[in-house]
């Protein structure tokens, strides 16, 4: 895996302090046709049966999920339904106009933890144009989750 250091403004207080932050730089997007090739090659079948199995596996997933089931895929992982909330002060407000966000948790299985475990990480090299490019976007102040703002390639870290 490969990082990049950039310099964030932190916006906790008036100071607005900036700080050195490691973050990690990735790949390309691989599209599903790619995938599906590559899974189409490996396993030696069609790519309309990958593609219904694929489709199957999602409809599996979808009715799983809705009914509050975790659904464990082999090595891949655990997938489980979740949500994010708002506190509340009272007892009664704590329902489910609390909810704010739906999501998915994913919980990696154990030949990705593996994979994470053992992978090497370097730090990723640009070519002056994108660090220039980069330059003079650190204007905004974070929102105070250490997300920072603008973030900007430091060259000289």
């Amino acid at each position: 895996m490969q990082y990049k250091v950039v310099k964030q403004i932190f916006g906790f207080d008036q100071s607005k302090t900036e700080k050195y932050v490691v973050k990690s730089v990735t790949g390309e997007m691989l599209e599903f046709n790619k995938v599906r090739n590559q899974v189409t090659q490996m396993c030696g079948i069609h790519r309309g049966t990958v593609n219904l199995v694929i489709d199957g596996l999602l409809d599996v997933l979808v009715n799983n999920l809705d009914m509050g089931h975790s659904v464990q895929l082999g090595e891949f992982g655990v997938l489980r339904p979740g949500f994010r909330t708002k506190a509340q002060d009272t007892k009664e407000d704590a329902n489910a106009d609390a909810v704010y966000r739906r999501k998915i948790n994913f919980v990696p299985g154990k030949m990705l933890k593996n994979f994470l475990k053992d992978v090497s990480i370097t730090r990723a090299s640009f070519d002056k144009d994108s660090e220039k490019a980069n330059e003079g976007n650190n204007t905004n102040p974070g929102n105070g989750d250490g997300s920072g703002g603008d973030e900007f390639i430091d060259p000289s870290a």
